[in-house]
């Protein structure tokens, strides 16, 4: 009497072979996380979560690739049982501007659980300059105001208002330049909850304004934290790539090696001399 051979198919591996696939599946190539590349495309689970419906630039071009890794969690209830929480947190987000507000994020977010928010750790926020003052005026020290974030990786892609086109945009550019460095200083200050923020300029502002820009940043941590106040700095190369390559990184305690404490890049930035911060507070002070 013949005798039949089960069939193999993933559930037929053992587990740790089975996540050996979802980690190769899912995750991301190297170019989807370069500073140089562009703001990663909406995913079909970002859309699915309501995370991701209209991102800056407006481009309403484009439907989910098919291809997506991530469309793997629709094939059954164990896969996505198994690969969910892995693969959110291999997939760089991308949110629109009005989603820096926390109540904005809180809402869109809503059908996450906690766990699903949680696993969350790489986001891109493309957003206006006016959409930025969030960070500092609503987040009290947690992206996007959210307790359950623990990112790997914030990116932040500036986009100029409509106004910086007309007659006198060099001068709004440099306004706007200004009122960026409050921002990300005044952000920084107290961020937790975040590894590294990357900025990056992607065209918002020429190489001069840009490198005021990451300029202000430095000099102003300095100023309120002195030469050691518990972030690093690495900044792309000022003479190299142009505007449309530009970025820079602020790592945060504990995030990983490398980079300028403030007061090296500062006096790197300076030409080797060490301006006095002045009577300060440092970081984790009153």
């Amino acid at each position: 009497m013949a005798t039949t051979t089960p069939s193999a198919h993933l559930f037929t591996l053992p587990t740790e072979l089975r996540n050996a696939i979802y980690l190769y599946i899912f995750s991301p190539t190297p170019g989807d996380t370069s500073p140089a590349s562009s703001p990663p495309t909406p995913d079909p689970l970002a859309l699915a979560l309501r995370f991701d419906k209209s991102p800056y630039p407006s481009n309403p071009s484009s439907t989910p690739p098919s291809t997506s890794p991530l469309r793997l969690l629709l094939t059954n209830r164990q896969i996505h049982s198994e690969a969910a929480l892995l693969a959110i947190s291999l997939t760089p987000f991308h949110l629109a501007g009005p989603l820096a507000d926390p109540e904005n994020f809180a809402l869109r977010s809503r059908l996450l659980s906690q766990a699903k928010l949680g696993a969350i750790r790489h986001l891109t926020l493309t957003a206006r300059i006016s959409h930025l003052r969030a960070l500092n005026e609503t987040w009290a020290g947690l992206p996007f105001g959210s307790p359950e974030l623990q990112l790997e990786t914030l990116t932040i892609v500036p986009r100029r208002p409509d106004c910086s086109s007309g007659a006198y945009a060099e001068v709004a550019d440099l306004s706007q330049s200004h009122t960026l460095a409050y921002v990300f200083t005044e952000t920084f200050k107290g961020l937790r909850g975040v590894g590294v923020v990357e900025v990056r300029n992607q065209g918002c502002f020429n190489d001069v304004v840009w490198r005021i820009l990451y300029r202000g940043v430095v000099y102003r941590l300095f100023r309120w934290g002195g030469g050691e106040c518990g972030v690093r700095f690495e900044c792309s190369a000022e003479d190299g790539g142009g505007e449309q390559e530009a970025w820079f990184r602020v790592l945060f305690q504990g995030s990983r090696e490398g980079g300028n404490e403030v007061g090296a890049e500062v006096r790197r930035l300076a030409g080797g001399e060490l301006p006095d911060p002045g009577p300060t507070a440092g970081f984790g002070g009153p």
